[in-house]
């Protein structure tokens, strides 16, 4: 799979975080119908996280895997996703499918609720995956510079306007949440929802950084974006 590094320019109005946001794509010969798949980091974090995922991706089919990196110190998540709304409709016009799949750790993860359920991609998301996010918050983001981190404090507006929009809103929705996480508690990563959409998996020796590289879950994530994407006999027969 070859990569192509490129710095994110579709905004009408320049800040210096979006100037310091850019997308790396890496492009393969999977399998035809499989949907463009959009990483974003966590804080202080950068696309190497996701390199095990991307891989058994890769392995499994999907072709067109996108990752968001953005300096997390200049950025506001709410530009963040806005920059995460214009790279899926980028790859749903280059690609032609009808839909993306969205996985955001930790910070990453409020990114993609923004982009979802405040930034209108809704309607061209089929899964969207949350790992390690503090939904409700996290103690941690008191030492953190940046809006951000002001941000993913407990009780702020950012938070409390986001806690608002409906959850279930749009796409098939996929909470993780390690056990081993000291950073994001259990009751800030996964939200309460009686929602049949919204799947929750909380793999008990996984810490917050990683969990994105635990067996379980990178093998979780390929089966559930797998069923987005095809019908069941297919995957069955996979």
């Amino acid at each position: 799979m070859r990569a192509q590094h490129w710095w994110s320019g579709r905004s009408t109005k320049s800040t210096a975080s979006t100037r310091s946001t850019r997308s790396i794509r890496y492009w393969g010969h999977g399998e035809r119908g499989l949907a463009p798949v959009l990483f974003v980091h966590g804080y202080c974090g950068t696309e190497r996280v996701w390199a095990p995922l991307r891989a058994a991706l890769t392995a499994a089919g999907f072709n067109c895997l996108i990752s968001l990196c953005y300096n997390a110190v200049t950025s506001d998540v709410r530009e963040i996703a806005d920059r995460l709304v214009d790279e899926s409709r980028r790859a749903l016009e280059a690609t032609g499918a009808g839909k993306v799949h969205l996985i955001g750790h930790s910070l990453g993860g409020l990114v993609v609720r923004e982009a979802v359920q405040r930034r209108g991609l809704a309607g061209s998301t089929g899964t969207a995956v949350t790992i390690a996010t503090p939904h409700g918050g996290t103690w941690v983001a008191r030492f953190g510079l940046g809006p951000s981190a002001r941000q993913m404090r407990p009780g702020s507006d950012f938070l409390n306007e986001l806690g608002r929009a409906a959850l279930s809103a749009g796409p098939r929705w996929v909470m993780l949440h390690g056990g081993s996480d000291r950073v994001v508690p259990a009751n800030s990563a996964i939200p309460e929802s009686d929602d049949s959409r919204v799947i929750t998996l909380r793999p008990a020796d996984a810490g917050h950084r990683s969990i994105t590289r635990h067996a379980d879950v990178v093998r979780s994530i390929v089966t559930e974006l797998l069923h987005a994407d095809r019908p069941a006999p297919e995957l069955l027969a996979a």
